[in-house]
């Protein structure tokens, strides 16, 4: 689904579009020239979209001709056939995927490319993100299609008995936000902190469970506390080595779909700098801190889910002086 999101996000004027020219379909890319009839269109339009969204996700090009090829070979995008009225197209197509496609793809994306700024001709793009647990399948004439290859085709038993049995799957990333303003004087009498809440937030369909958080001691982060009065964190903290910080969830810890869970504090230590300034009275000593920018690494992981290593960059923070003398 990156590459389909990442061929989407490439595909913003006419000139994007002439530069697939010569170029072969894949299992990401899908150019079609919009029917003429209504319901050819619908037949279309359902067979692409359920094919991408079962397979890996991918780009659907109203308006453009790719050519057939031998046996075994991809066909090849040829040139653009525009279609006469965008912007009506890329309606009509909105609303009909919802009517065409079993159950609902979310997340689709239509954007309209002219031919020229003041024409109402050109191109429609469509992003289709691909879908997770039981398949989709066409309302036109209930059949089950999959994206392989430049070929979309019908899903054989075993493909649909192994779609059937998944379960959406949870995807889990790092959550840290800072809490409040720089301390001066907590952990420690004139030491400057700032403080971040950590945790992590589940962006995907599925429940998480057994979520787990680990990160190094020593990173420039400080694990200052739980998320209330008493210390206690939002998911259990384990034994570990001391090079370690280990949060480990057990059967009860979940995280459902759309759910942050704060796990604790986190805290880092400004660069402390003198300052010596000259005043009527005479000599005065100020104490700066600098806050630089720093990347906060963890490994995050959850039942099924493999543990990946995920980075969260802290920009730099203002600076803190305070009167020592």
């Amino acid at each position: 689904m990156e590459r389909a999101r990442a061929l989407y996000g490439g595909l913003q004027t006419l000139h994007d579009l002439l530069e697939l020219k010569g170029q072969p379909e894949d299992s990401h890319l899908d150019c079609k020239e919009w029917p003429s009839k209504d319901d050819d269109a619908q037949r279309m339009l359902a067979k692409a979209i359920c094919g991408m969204t079962n397979a890996d996700g991918g780009v659907l090009i109203l308006g453009m001709k790719a050519e057939s090829r031998p046996k075994d070979e991809p066909d090849v995008i040829a040139e653009i056939e525009p279609i006469s009225n965008t912007s009506q197209v890329a309606s009509r197509v909105l609303g009909l995927i919802s009517n065409l496609v079993e159950p609902g793809v979310v997340g689709v994306e239509v954007r309209e490319i002219p031919e020229s700024p003041s024409g109402s001709s050109g191109c429609v793009v469509i992003y289709v993100p691909a879908s997770e647990g039981s398949p989709c399948r066409s309302r036109k004439n209930r059949e089950f299609y999959i994206r392989i290859g430049s070929a979309t085709i019908p899903m054989e038993y075993w493909q649909l008995e192994d779609r059937f049995g998944k379960r959406p799957h949870p995807q889990l990333v790092l959550y840290l936000e800072e809490k409040q303003k720089v301390n001066i004087h907590y952990p420690q009498p004139g030491v400057a902190v700032r403080w971040f809440h950590f945790g992590l937030r589940n962006e995907g369909k599925g429940i998480a469970r057994f979520p787990s958080l680990r990160f190094q001691n020593g990173n420039g982060f400080e694990l200052s506390g739980g998320i209330d009065v008493h210390r206690n964190f939002g998911l259990p903290l384990r034994p570990s080595e001391p090079s370690w910080i280990i949060f480990q969830g057990g059967i009860d810890d979940v995280i459902y779909s759309g759910e942050t869970k704060l796990i604790g504090i986190l805290s880092r230590r400004g660069t402390e700098r003198r300052i010596e300034a000259r005043s009527y009275g005479g000599h005065i000593i100020e104490t700066e801190w600098h806050f630089g920018a720093a990347d906060f690494q963890c490994e995050i992981s959850a039942e099924g889910l493999a543990m990946a290593t995920q980075t969260f960059s802290v920009g730099e923070g203002t600076p803190v002086s305070r009167l020592v003398g």
